[in-house]
């Protein structure tokens, strides 16, 4: 009998057992490697947290090598995949954020040429505009506006904020990458936000991104600042800083302040 990529659950249950018991040992090996069968197996809330991390790094290694080779269909597979059984900010923090941080690493020490990291980051921005059609959520009829500091071009992580804070009831003002500060000041005056997220992935721009912070706070707005910037410390005063945090942690910080 052959194995069928997509088998439903039950019949999963009724060749192989119940998914939780389910190991790579069971599937046949010409399919153990398959993007479709990681995917579901490392989005499976059944396994203990040992096995899924084992299929999350397997799942993670595939989500890498489709990024850099622009392969969209596959990237767009593994999503789909895992989204059956698991949320979006499961993927975000769990798949997407990992491999992009593992790509950008590979970048910084000369290991890949910018051309790949381009490919890379415009294949998972195609990825995240197709997760930002998803239905939204009744709005919450609050505003968040989220920006870089001037100089600072990497956006990705700011579009995961939109479309994850979009797809879960809020207005969102994306104004990066890198907005003149007088131009966001502008959007902020007119549009009046509840909240201003600020990501800051270079170290380079912490100045940028302090002097940004100063001629906000006239506004009163709260703000939250996170990054891989931020690693090291926290250089700023009266703002919010979470380094580089998951999806659902920012969110749970977000409601306690607006």
């Amino acid at each position: 009998m052959g194995f069928k990529k997509k088998t439903s659950e039950q019949q999963t249950i009724k060749y192989l057992g119940k998914t939780s018991d389910i190991t790579l040992e069971d599937i046949p090996d010409e399919y153990r490697n398959d993007s479709s069968i990681l995917s579901f197996l490392s989005s499976n809330k059944q396994f203990d947290s040992k096995k899924r991390e084992k299929y999350l790094v397997k799942t993670g290694q595939n989500m890498r090598k489709f990024l850099l080779a622009g392969d969209l269909k596959n990237v767009m597979s593994i999503y789909n995949d895992f989204a059956k059984q698991s949320s979006v900010t499961n993927f975000y923090d769990n798949i997407l954020r990992p491999a992009m941080y593992q790509i950008g690493e590979l970048w910084d020490a000369k290991k890949l040429d910018v051309g790949d990291e381009h490919i890379a980051s415009n294949t998972a921005m195609h990825l995240i505009e197709n997760i930002g059609t998803k239905p939204k959520a009744r709005s919450k009829g609050k505003t968040i506006l989220i920006c870089t500091p001037d100089g600072e071009y990497h956006a990705i992580p700011c579009f995961m904020m939109e479309t994850y804070f979009s797809l879960n009831g809020y207005d969102v003002i994306n104004l990066a990458p890198s907005a003149p500060s007088n131009s966001i000041i502008n959007h902020i005056s007119e549009k009046k936000p509840d909240l201003i997220l600020i990501s800051v992935t270079l170290k380079d721009h912490i100045k940028s991104c302090d002097r940004l912070i100063k001629s906000l706070k006239k506004f009163k707005v709260p703000i939250v600042i996170g990054g891989q910037a931020l690693q090291d410390g926290n250089p700023f005063h009266d703002v919010t800083v979470m380094n580089t945090p998951s999806l659902s942690e920012l969110s749970k910080t977000i409601k306690g302040m607006i």
